[in-house]
């Protein structure tokens, strides 16, 4: 059951939890995105006209981040949970999962979220009865697909830690230790390969220090980069899941 080993984080103090969701920015978090550049190399595509493309899809996003944060925010939430649940591979339950992490701030930390939302999106956050409404939508949707007992209940250990551990310290643990080794296993980074993940990186970790004057906020500077990274990564991963799985199957690594 992947998330017992997110139970500790449950203790997790602000500071702490804060910390650890800065440090994805090196460890598995930014770099998992970064593995993009792999994916490129290994589908044969042309690497100038991906590098274009995928650079102005992420300038894109930036000028809404910018001048529509509100709008912004709902996008984020949007990719991020079509995303993780893809990843996660688990059909409905996976979405249910995504939904947990991203809507339980909004249902039961919106105090200790509002400094975040201050900065990233002018104070915008989602309505607590819109996220709890999604979230029960996620959760009958999952529910249709009669999950198995253990897959099931892990799923609600896992709303356990999001409803009572400081909402960075559960984003910081599902993003690093389920969302991000799931996306490197998906790749299979071996070797010199870590070059390639490490030099995306630093460009990661270079547009959110350029974001920072503007957001006065580290994580929000953080998120933000991450926002405008999230369009172009998701549609990378989408042509690496294709070719991973026959057509209707899932493709989590941990199915």
């Amino acid at each position: 059951m992947p998330s017992f080993y997110l139970l500790p984080f449950i203790f997790l103090p602000e500071a702490w939890a804060l910390g650890l969701l800065l440090l994805s920015a090196l460890a598995l978090g930014m770099p998992h995105g970064a593995a993009d550049l792999l994916i490129a190399r290994r589908l044969g595509l042309p690497l100038l006209p991906y590098l274009a493309l995928y650079l102005g899809l992420a300038g894109l996003l930036l000028a809404l981040l910018l001048h529509q944060p509100a709008l912004a925010l709902l996008l984020f939430l949007g990719m991020a949970l079509f995303h993780w649940g893809r990843v996660e591979g688990k059909g409905a339950l996976g979405y249910l999962r995504a939904g947990t992490i991203l809507l339980f701030p909004f249902l039961f930390h919106q105090e200790a979220i509002q400094p975040f939302l201050q900065a990233f999106s002018g104070g915008f956050g989602l309505p607590p009865w819109a996220a709890g409404a999604s979230w029960g939508f996620l959760l009958l949707l999952a529910l249709r697909e009669r999950p198995r007992a253990r897959a099931l209940g892990d799923t609600l250990l896992l709303a356990l830690v999001a409803a009572l551990a400081h909402p960075y310290a559960a984003l910081g643990g599902y993003f690093l230790l389920q969302h991000s080794l799931d996306s490197l296993r998906l790749v299979g980074v071996r070797g010199r390969e870590w070059l390639w993940v490490y030099g995306g990186t630093l460009g990661g970790i270079v547009l959110a220090l350029l974001l920072y004057p503007r957001l006065q906020d580290p994580l929000a500077a953080y998120m933000g980069a991450i926002f405008a990274l999230t369009l172009p990564h998701l549609l990378t991963m989408e042509l690496w899941l294709g070719r991973l799985r026959p057509r209707g199957q899932s493709p989590a690594p941990g199915r």
